[in-house]
């Protein structure tokens, strides 16, 4: 009621002939301040979802020089329709202006706290000098309880409730995340990519030594002797200075008096091997994704090259082709790619990516879209129900399976080829 008065006194105590341009400029600082606010709503989302605390919603660089200027549809939509049902609900200035007092009071003293926070685990601040400065925090929390005292139940609840509502959004996200990763680590071991050629027996790898392996491979095909001679030409041609790898291949990495070990355990069993390309997308450098070992386990086969994709981006708008990608290859049936994209490169054609790979680097990928199988993960989210235990942690872990359900994690900027893309989904006791 204060602010509405000093609005109104402040009106009648300009004169006559400055009366709409005042309030022309009024509206102007309004726009600008509003603005504020929904830039800073983005920025917000946008940091939310890259520490794991908030859904992968759609984030677009609107900018091709500067790296923050970003839109967030969702979080757009999200201020219009709370703008509209508190402008609606409320009906009076006054009430939302309590609701913004107790709003900027709870802004100032959790600023405050995570201000103390900074200080000790970050800047290693003394506890002598944090308690001088708690000082700001009693002051805080004094004009927080008399703003509360008098302002909740004429419209400060609504801000509570919202506050309160995006914290169970955000640590119901994070906590199933923590389960979901806590799940498949206890059920899905992934292994070393460069123990894959022995643990699949690969003609020759098993009981050849590593010279004797490359003398079979090259009596097994003429062909490849040419390939390496082109690929240690490109290797000569090519720039020390760039961040592109040729593929090279990683043999000397098992010990094989661990390999007969585990042979004798039966530990590894043979698998068939499938005509085609399995491309598996994943975000490790050196281990097999868990979609790839599930798939093998029940089907018990896999796809005659193996590829693993990593996708990447960079803080810069766009990558040119020739600095894309990092190719290694393991056997000459499989290799790990990780391509890496600008951020403002959306739609993302994971089949320009192979086709990319097979000109630069010559790896056998067929020219037939259809022989190639894009393999995805997907997680079905089973909350536990019994024991008294899963009492507690059922209700946020009914909220993130709802939210799993309409954002499964994967990239929203990958452009998929339904014909060539497979959904490999576990059901995921949480």
């Amino acid at each position: 009621m204060f602010v509405c008065f000093f609005v109104e006194r402040f009106y009648h105590s300009v004169p006559n002939w400055a009366l709409w341009p005042i309030i022309i400029f009024s509206i102007i600082s309004s726009t600008i301040a509003s603005q504020a606010v929904i830039t800073g709503s983005f920025t917000l989302v946008s940091q939310a979802v890259a520490m794991g605390f908030c859904v992968p919603f759609d984030v677009i660089h609107t900018s091709r020089s500067i790296i923050s200027h970003i839109y967030v549809p969702a979080a757009n939509y999200f201020l219009l329709f709370l703008t509209l049902t508190v402008t609606i609900g409320f009906q009076s200035s006054g009430r939302i202006t309590d609701a913004y007092g107790v709003t900027v009071c709870s802004v100032m003293v959790i600023t405050t706290i995570l201000y103390m926070l900074v200080m000790r685990f970050t800047w290693s601040k003394p506890i002598w000098l944090i308690l001088c400065f708690s000082i700001f925090l009693i002051i805080d929390l004094y004009t927080f309880a008399a703003i509360c005292t008098t302002k909740i139940d004429s419209g400060g609840w609504v801000a509570i409730i919202i506050a309160f509502s995006l914290f169970v959004f955000s640590f119901s996200w994070y906590y199933g995340n923590l389960r979901l990763n806590r799940f498949l680590t206890e059920h899905y071991q992934t292994n070393l990519i460069e123990n894959l050629p022995r643990r699949f027996q690969f003609q020759g790898f098993q009981h050849l030594t590593n010279d004797e392996m490359e003398e079979e491979i090259d009596d097994d095909d003429d062909d490849d002797e040419l390939h390496r001679d082109e690929k240690k030409k490109r290797k000569v041609s090519q720039p020390e200075s760039t961040r592109i790898s040729l593929v090279e291949t990683n043999l000397n990495t098992v010990v094989q008096d661990r390999f007969d070990e585990i042979r004798q355990n039966e530990t590894i069993k043979k698998t068939v091997r499938i005509p085609g390309v399995g491309c598996y997308l994943t975000t490790s450098k050196r281990y097999t994704p868990y979609v790839f070992e599930n798939f093998v386990k029940r089907m018990n086969a896999h796809q005659e090259i193996l590829i693993f994709l990593k996708v990447e981006y960079a803080r810069t708008p766009s990558i040119d082709d020739e600095q894309r990608l990092i190719v290694r290859a393991f056997d000459k049936h499989i290799y790990h790619i990780t391509s890496t994209f600008g951020y403002d490169e959306t739609n993302i054609n994971l089949l320009n990516i192979l086709q990319l790979a097979h000109q630069q680097y010559d790896i056998p990928i067929d020219t037939n879209q259809s022989n190639i199988t894009f393999i995805l993960p997907y997680q079905s989210i089973h909350v536990i129900t019994y024991g008294w235990r899963t009492i507690i942690r059922r209700f946020p872990l009914y909220i993130y399976a709802l939210l799993k359900g309409l954002f499964p994690g994967m990239p929203l900027n990958f452009k998929l080829i339904p014909d060539n893309t497979v959904q490999l989904g576990i059901l995921a006791d949480v």
